[in-house]
């Protein structure tokens, strides 16, 4: 699968914030329903003007064991990478430093790219692994996000945390 590695050190997302589960596969619908919610309502907007840090896009983050009891809850961002002050009407949130692996695809492929991830190219790769574990069952094991970057057009990059085997 083409991919590129990046090393990123710590940085802020900024946006907006839902809670979800992956139990019964609510997350499924839980987050294209918030996309819908806040591009319908045009809140994006407000976050364009804070970019100013890789990765560069409107970015969907999943921060999983945000639940010490349940290993399914995570929270789910529509958020910005910035270094910008943070509107009072936004959450913030830190990411740490991470060696992500990053696949393009674009706004169609964008499903099938995070299950060939996770099913062909994570199994196969001689040199890295995914830091997040429980993909297929839900319940997460997570070494940081996994981020959905939208870039111009059609363009979306899907960003994992990864380290050296």
């Amino acid at each position: 699968m083409e991919h590129r590695i990046v090393e990123l050190e710590s940085f802020k997302l900024v946006g907006f914030k839902k809670e979800s589960t992956n139990a019964k596969r609510q997350g499924m619908k839980d987050c294209p329903a918030f996309w819908n919610e806040i591009l319908a309502a045009g809140k994006q907007e407000a976050l364009l003007p804070l970019i100013d840090h890789e990765p560069f896009g409107l970015i969907g983050a999943s921060f999983y064991n945000i639940d010490k009891t349940d290993a399914k809850k995570f929270d789910y961002y529509i958020a910005v990478a910035t270094t910008k002050d943070t509107p009072s009407d936004l959450f913030e949130i830190e990411v740490p430093a991470s060696t992500w692996a990053v696949f393009p695809c674009t706004r169609k492929t964008n499903g099938k790219t995070q299950f060939a991830i996770v099913t062909k190219w994570a199994p196969k790769s001689k040199e890295y692994e995914l830091l997040n574990k429980g993909y297929m069952t839900g319940k997460m094991t997570s070494g940081g996000p996994d981020l959905e970057v939208y870039g111009q057009g059609d363009d979306v990059e899907i960003w994992v945390p990864v380290r050296k085997k």
